[in-house]
This record gives structure tokens, sequence and C-alpha cells, in this order.
């Protein structure tokens, strides 16, 4: 009986084990094809996971600590070392970092804010000061389709194991899918597979507007790049190559550190790379991704803004939602869109009890400072936007 039993129990035991098999098999393919593809976590959000990983360091530093938060437009604009540096001669003891990341839309940022909140929470530690950018362009319907492959697969690298059994039992069919790119598939979805390796065999396409080319110029800015990239290994022979550099605080290099040669060169560079066609096409991508002018705005988005406002003011003295620059040379609003905008900030100042300060319209900031249609040029708008915030900023940091 017990012999019989053992054999007809052995057929079971075997197609058990062969699908066992079979599942790691084919959960090693996807690892090694995700690894050898590039689309891993350290690689699709490697500015992400390396600031995420500065945390515990940062919140041990002795200075009245700030953080500049927001997206790529942050990530270009704020000079972290140069605030510190102005501060200190208001005699404000300060260390800043910069925030800002690409690609990170404000239910994204949702998630990466509970994760600072939680490191300085359980570290008992305040932030001084926290300026949260609010960028239009990231808060549109345009722009949520645009990231709707990558959802599942950015919550599963931001969210807590809390936050993913929440995600679970709030739907169980999601949550298993979720789980499973979390715990089996190296937080990379089969979207994302598909979105990176197509981006690499294929390019990312961008619009063409038709306006034509200037080849001179394409070609003046090709040989300055190749003379300010050697000049950049020369300048900083120990660098240690990230996307988020602790040393620099998650900004960039500072003109303090570079020669009025090479000064020179970024100033021509910038001005050759900002041809007719260049901002034409930028500008035609930006409507294309983001409707960046009719501002269509998505409640997802802004709800998920909302929630990192009030994640922020946990653990801060004090929260400031700011505005960036506008290139209004080459982005424009119609009337509808400008009200649309009003309502927007008057809610968001309204369920978060936060000021906000707008610099879209700052004279300071004039159309040669910018590298293309919504970002500041390194050693110019940079520079000149970081001393309007020390400017506005140094009396809420000497209190």
């Amino acid at each position: 009986m017990t012999s019989s039993t053992s054999s007809s129990r052995r057929p079971f035991v075997l197609a058990l084990l062969t699908i066992v098999i079979g599942m790691g098999i084919s959960l090693g393919i996807v690892r090694a094809f995700t690894y050898f593809a590039g689309a891993t976590t350290s690689s699709i959000l490697s500015r992400v996971t390396e600031a995420r990983a500065a945390l515990p360091r940062i919140v041990q530093e002795p200075q009245d600590l700030v953080i500049s938060f927001g997206s790529s437009m942050t990530e270009a604009a704020f000079g972290a070392r140069q605030f510190d540096r102005e501060m200190a001669e208001r005699g404000v003891d300060v260390k800043s970092f910069n925030f800002g990341f690409g690609g990170l839309n404000p239910f994204f940022q949702d998630y990466l804010s509970r994760r600072i909140r939680d490191e300085f929470v359980t570290n008992d530690r305040r932030l001084k000061l926290a300026l949260i950018e609010f960028t239009p362009l990231q808060n549109t319907k345009a722009r949520y389709r645009g990231a709707e492959g990558s959802i599942e697969s950015f919550i599963t690298m931001l969210a807590s194991d809390e936050e993913i059994r929440e995600l679970f039992w709030q739907d169980i069919e999601r949550g298993i899918r979720i789980a499973n790119i979390r715990y089996l598939r190296d937080n990379i979805s089969a979207e994302m597979i598909t979105s990176e390796l197509g981006d690499q065999w294929f390019g990312s396409e961008r619009p063409d507007s038709g306006v034509e080319g200037d080849a001179e110029a394409e070609a003046r800015v090709q040989e300055i790049a190749d003379i300010v990239n050697a000049r950049f290994e020369e300048d900083y022979p120990d660098y240690v190559n990230s996307d988020w550099s602790y040393e620099w605080q998650g900004a960039g290099t500072i003109p303090e550190e570079r020669s009025e040669d090479t000064l020179r060169l970024f100033r021509e560079l910038y001005e050759a790379l900002r041809t007719e066609k260049h901002m034409s096409d930028d500008r035609l991508w930006r409507i294309q991704c983001c409707d960046i002018e009719v501002l269509d705005f998505e409640e997802e988005l802004i709800a998920g803004f909302i929630r990192t406002v009030n994640n922020f003011k946990e653990f801060s003295d004090h929260v400031e939602i700011i505005l960036l620059p506008r290139n209004h040379d080459w982005i424009g609003r119609p009337p509808e869109a400008e009200e649309r905008l009003r309502y927007v900030l008057e809610r968001v100042a309204r369920e978060t009890g936060v000021t906000i300060h707008s610099f879209e319209d700052a004279p300071e900031i004039t159309p040669d400072m910018y590298s293309d249609t919504t970002h500041l040029s390194r050693y110019n708008g940079d520079v000149a936007y970081t001393n309007l915030l020390v400017e506005r900023y140094a009396p809420v940091m000497a209190r």
C-alpha cells in the first residue's frame, strides 16, 4: 500500500519539480536579459538610487539642511555649493542638496518623498528648508500617458514593503503583478524592458519642426564639446563617475572651480547650441510629450504633488513651493492655460497650506541663460537662479 502510494505520487512530484526548475530558469533568463540590455534599477533610476543611498549620510551632517526637490529643471538650475557659499557670506551655516530628477513625475515623487521623510523621521532630524518645484508640464495628462508603462516598475523601485502590501490588498490582481515585479523580476516590468530596448535599438525619436539646421553651428558645438570634455578630465582627475555626486551635493561643478577660458568656452557652446532648429525641435517635443503650453492637467499627478508637499511638511521647518523661470521667447500659454494653472495653484496652496512663489517672470533670468526651451545653462542660468534663491531665503535660514 505504501509502495503504491509512493509510486502514484512520484509523477506529481516530478511535475512540480519540473515546473519549479522551469520557473527558475525563466526568471534567470529574464534577469540576465534585463541586465545585458541595461534595463536595471540602477541604470534606469540611477540618479534617484544614488540620492536615496546618500540619505543616511545627509541626515548626519551637522549644518542646517536644505533640499531643492523637483524635476530635471531643478537638477540643471540649483547650484547647491553656490547656495551654501553665498549663505555663508551672510553668516548662515547650511548644507544643501539638489534632489532634481528627470522623468520622475509627481506620482513617483510622492513615493520618493516618503523615503526621504522616513530617513529624517527615523533619525529624528529636521530639514531647515524644503524648496519643492511645481512643474506645470510634469502635471499634464500627456505626461501621465507617457509614463503609464513605467508606473508599476517605478512603484516597486520606490515603495516600501508595507506600501507594496497595502497595494496588494487594495487590488489583489494588480498586487500580485507588482509583487512579481518587485521580488522576482528585479523591479523591471515587461513594459519597461520593451521601452528600454526600443530606445536602445531604434533611438528615442524626437519630432522634427521642419526648421533647417545650421551645419556650422552644429560643428562648432561638437568642437567645443570635445574641448570642454577634455578640460573636465584635466580639472577633475579623481572624479568618480556618478549621476548624483555627494561631493557636489547632487548638483554640478561651479564657476569658481573652472578657468576663465573654460567659462568662455561654455558661453560659446550654449550660444552655438541655441539654434533656431534646436530650440524649435525642443519646443515641439515639449508640446507633444508634455502639453507644455495648453496644460490639460491630470488629477492623479496633481494629487501626487499635494501628497509630496505634505510629506515634506512632516519633517521640515519651512516648506515653499516654487515655479522655475520660464523661457518666454519659446514657451507661451493661451489665456485658458493660464486660468487652469491659476486654479491648480490655488488648490495646491489650499490643500497644503504652503506658500507658492513663482520665478517664472524673474527679470534677472534672460533667454540667453537657457540650454534649451526649459533648462537653464551651466555657469550662467544656474548661477543667476541660485542667487535669486539666496536673496529670497537667506532671511528664512537666519531665523
